[in-house]
């Protein structure tokens, strides 16, 4: 549908027939600055002078009445338009054009956005001339053959593995007692031979948008001069290796001039410059030689899926790929993967909505969606109701005769039905583009479903391998790489195989013991209210008695019970009006509601309540949770103490001296962007401000921009975390360690650059008179890496406090694999840590057994979690605001872990 590129928006895969992309169904909705700085006279001609008030009225009427298709500019005025003055070095200029909705600017087919323009200050009248090609006669524009046009260059990005200016290691030798154990890695290292490989410079003239125009040339070219396809790779864009010379400078192919330059011969044994691109390319070659594809980030067989007639689900199985430098040189990191695909489409979805537009927004906005003839995943940012497949695309082309033509095996039936908008990215810049509803299907798991515990038990049997399992798919599939026909022709001329997986050394760390602590004494001055519907609270015993129970275990007073007056009253409103009425009579600080289950209305309804208006604690539970008995008593006391700021248990202050300064404060930050905020990311920021890592501050944002993954309040953040920790203190910390989350791949250069300089900023500017600035050290946490260690015999999951800094780690940076979790079913994720920042010189080992003793301090579990508590607890803050409270909690609830 959409043109084929690489990184972030892949290319069909090659097993799908190649089709004409001259009319593609993709708009562009961003502004034409994004591309260049046009004339200030064409400025005024594209959008007139207009107050501010008039613009607005005129974009709300384009929404709600969509006007009549315009017809397309004639070639003479796009000829005038090309003739208008340019400034020096513009390339290319956006055609404009009007579309079905009656909107300017850049609303046509990618493929035909650019016209080429002469890097000129004068306009000049193009010469018509007759090309004759190896295979066509085409007519082009040219002024001069010779001249070279770039295309559009890809956004500026510094790789994860190329930041610098980072911190190492600061000792290797091992202070820290731990039992050494033996692992096997799901890291495969890929052997390459002396021969060389030369990479080269492609570009076109007039240049090719689309992907698969570009490889269908280059295949043609080369095809001609005698290289056969297992002799080069070419990545669909601008780069090609070989492990031969190719002496071709340029040649013309259907009116189009290719040019080829060598530009370096690759040295792929070399650790420290891995061409992580070249693999890729290798790796994408191999698969799709195996009969997978590439949806999304991974590769998945449509052969092998499992089907849910009762469900209308598919599970399609496959792998996730990517080709990593470490210490023991290039790997392949592979780990299996499922991915759930509905049968039903997002058509089927909005007529079982009957077209409710508030409930199709809530359920199919943000979800992602596959289009099954291209096999491409998409997110969905909205759904434009008055736009419908009978409109034009480009003003002479509709939808439904894009689809007709280019896929003619995939139907479209309903004529009425909206269209889906998705904003991509091309080249880095944001695309809308729009997509069929009838064609889509949705994909993952709905609440509903997720609340079907026979269904999860069913899919867990087909997604979650136990280690074993996992290992032996993952050997078979290395094996098949190795012996597939296909494959291992393309790599002969390269000398690659892949060898078995990566054994490494690790150690396991001492798990530190809670220490409970006793909070009757504080907790007894807590004025609170049990709030439970009548015939709940008198029909059983079990009610009464485990209210006793709750009361006797945290040693709070007797609470203020009120009961529902109209007990059929389950609207959400009842609910805030109790709170609001008991806090104005009795003072109340805390309420412990027992709450109808399968009505999410009425729990949103009472934590957007208490944490933005009222400024209260509540703790919602289900009535059957409640009846179940000591058990659950137990556990909600725990989430009770640590929601009211006290904690239910601490570590030895001993096993710290020596290793941090006594003065030291812990920051969890992490951004969710599962929210439902119209996809705006909400940061959760979680500080402790005590000596014990026993008293919180914390505050969460949301982000201005959708989506995005850096943080626009770090400073301010910052300053307040400094503030609070002085007033509890009457000093600033002498070392602050960040535990960062939720950081994206290719974020690293602007997370080192940017939230780093953010939260200097924020030392700086503490009043001199709170003493002296804080050590930084600041750490990128990932938990969802897909990097596996198994027990080596027999095969099975690491215990809690396995360690690995070595062979699989990168080989300049300072990072290190830490299981910190028992893991029961499936295979165990181990976290990765990665200092960016070490002011502080610790030597490695202790901040390793440091980092996994913070993750004993997570009081909704009694045992360790996958990351240090302060990052799991801003992980949930964020999750609760983001999908509950839609707004900032009140300050007054900053020292409390009121997100439990």
């Amino acid at each position: 549908m959409i043109p084929k590129k690489q990184k972030g928006f892949n290319g069909e895969p090659k097993s799908h027939q190649e089709i004409d992309r001259s009319q593609s169904p993709l708009k562009q909705r961003t502004n034409n600055n994004n591309y260049q700085q046009q004339p200030p006279q064409q400025q005024q001609k594209q959008q007139p002078q207009q107050p501010q008030q008039k613009k607005q009225q005129q974009k709300q009427q384009q929404k709600q009445q969509p006007q009549q298709p315009q017809q397309p500019q004639q070639p003479q005025q796009q000829k005038q338009q090309l003739q208008q003055p340019q400034q020096p070095q513009q390339y290319f200029q956006p055609r404009q054009t009007q579309n079905a909705w009656g909107k300017q600017n850049n609303s046509i087919p990618l493929e035909e956005q650019f016209q080429e323009v002469k890097p000129i200050t004068q306009p000049q009248t193009p010469e018509t001339t007759t090309t004759t090609t190896t295979t066509t006669t085409t007519t082009t524009n040219t002024t001069n053959t010779n001249l070279l046009v770039p295309r559009i260059s890809r956004r500026d990005m510094v790789k994860d593995s190329d930041i610098e200016n980072v911190a190492i290691v600061t000792a290797k030798s091992r202070t820290v007692q731990g039992k050494q154990i033996s692992l096997i890695s799901n890291f495969f290292p890929i052997v390459i031979s002396d021969r060389k490989s030369l990479e080269f410079r492609i570009d076109f003239n007039p240049p090719q948008v689309t992907f698969d125009k570009r490889r269908k040339l280059i295949r043609e070219l080369l095809s001609l001069n005698n290289i056969s396809k297992e002799f080069y790779f070419y990545d669909g864009d601008s780069i090609l290796y070989s492990p031969i010379n190719i002496n071709i400078n340029s040649q013309s192919i259907d009116g189009v001039q290719i040019f080829i330059r060598k530009v370096k011969e690759v040295n792929h044994r070399d650790k420290s410059s891995v061409n992580s691109q070249f693999f890729n390319i290798i790796t994408k070659n191999n698969m799709r030689k195996m009969g997978f594809s590439l949806i999304g980030r991974n590769y998945y067989s449509p052969i092998n899926k499992i089907k849910f007639e009762d469900y209308l689900l598919e599970v399609w199985k496959g792998f996730s790929t990517s080709v990593v430098s470490t210490e023991s040189g290039t790997m392949l990191l592979a780990d299996t993967s499922s991915k759930v695909v509905r049968s039903e489409t997002v058509l089927d979805r909005i007529k079982y909505l009957r077209y409710d537009k508030d409930r199709c927004f809530d359920e199919i906005i943000n979800s992602i969606v596959l289009t099954r003839y291209n096999n491409k995943t998409y997110r969905i940012s909205n759904i434009s109701w008055s736009s419908g497949v009978n409109d034009k695309m480009d003003g002479t082309t509709t939808f439904l005769q894009y689809y007709q033509r280019n896929y003619p095996n995939h139907k479209i039936t309903d004529y009425r039905q909206p269209l889906l908008k998705s904003e991509v990215k091309f080249r880095g810049i944001k695309q809308t583009i729009f997509l069929i509803p009838e064609l889509t299907f949705l994909t993952g798991l709905s609440d509903h479903m997720r609340k079907n515990f026979k269904l999860m038990a069913e899919l867990a049997k087909h997604s979650n391998f136990d280690p074993s399992q996992r290992y032996q798919t993952l050997s078979n599939f290395i094996s098949d790489i190795n012996n597939n026909p296909k494959v291992s022709k393309s790599l002969e001329p390269w000398g690659i195989t892949y060898q078995p997986a990566l054994k490494v050394d690790g150690y396991v760390l001492s798990a530190p013991k809670n220490l409970p602590n006793d909070n009757k004494r504080q907790l007894n001055n807590i004025k609170w209210a049990f709030v439970v519907d009548r015939d709940e609270y008198e029909r059983t015993r079990d009610c009464q008695t485990n209210l006793y129970n709750f009361i006797n275990e945290t040693g709070m007073s007797q609470p203020t019970t009120i009961c529902y007056t109209d007990p059929r009253d389950k609207r959400p409103i009842q609910y805030s009006n109790i709170m609001e009425n008991a806090i104005k009579t009795h003072g109340i600080q805390f309420f412990l509601m027992l709450i109808p289950q399968n009505q999410p209305e009425i729990y949103k309804e009472i934590k957007r309540k208490s944490l933005v208006q009222f400024k209260v604690l509540t703790q919602c539970i289900f009535p059957r949770t409640f009846y179940k008995g000591r058990s659950v008593t137990n556990k909600l006391k725990q989430q009770v103490i640590a929601k009211l700021g006290y904690a239910p248990w601490g570590l030895n202050q001993q096993i710290f001296n020596g290793v941090i300064p006594k003065k030291t404060m812990i920051i969890g930050i992490d951004v969710g962007h599962n929210s439902d905020m119209r996809g705006h990311s909400v940061v959760g920021f979680v500080a402790t401000i005590d000596d014990k890592f026993q008293k919180y501050f914390s505050r969460s944002f949301v982000q201005k921009r959708p989506g995005k993954e850096i943080i626009d309040s770090l400073e301010e953040a910052t300053k307040e975390a400094m503030s609070k920790y002085f007033s509890f203190n009457n000093c600033l910390p002498e070392l602050v360690i960040v535990y960062r989350d939720g950081v994206g791949d290719g974020m690293l250069d602007l997370v080192n650059r940017s939230e780093i300089a953010a939260m200097k900023k924020g030392f700086a500017e503490t009043p001199s008179s709170w003493g002296i600035k804080p050590k930084l050290m600041y750490v990128i946490v990932k938990k969802n890496t897909n990097a596996r260690l198994f027990t080596a015999d027999p095969i099975g999951n690491p215990p809690a406090g396995t360690l690995v800094d070595s062979k699989i780690t990168h080989p300049n940076w300072y990072d290190f694999f830490l299981v910190s979790q028992v893991t029961n079913n499936g295979s165990v994720n181990p976290t990765h840590y990665h200092v960016l920042l070490d002011e502080q010189k610790m030597p490695a080992d202790l901040f390793q057994l440091f980092t996994f003793q913070m993750c004993h301090l997570y009081f909704n579990f009694e045992k360790s979690v996958r990351v240090p508590a302060t990052c799991q607890f801003a992980h949930k803050m964020a999750f609760l605001i983001g999908r509950t409270v839609f707004a900032d909690a009140a300050p007054q609830l900053s020292d409390k872990l009121f997100f439990l």
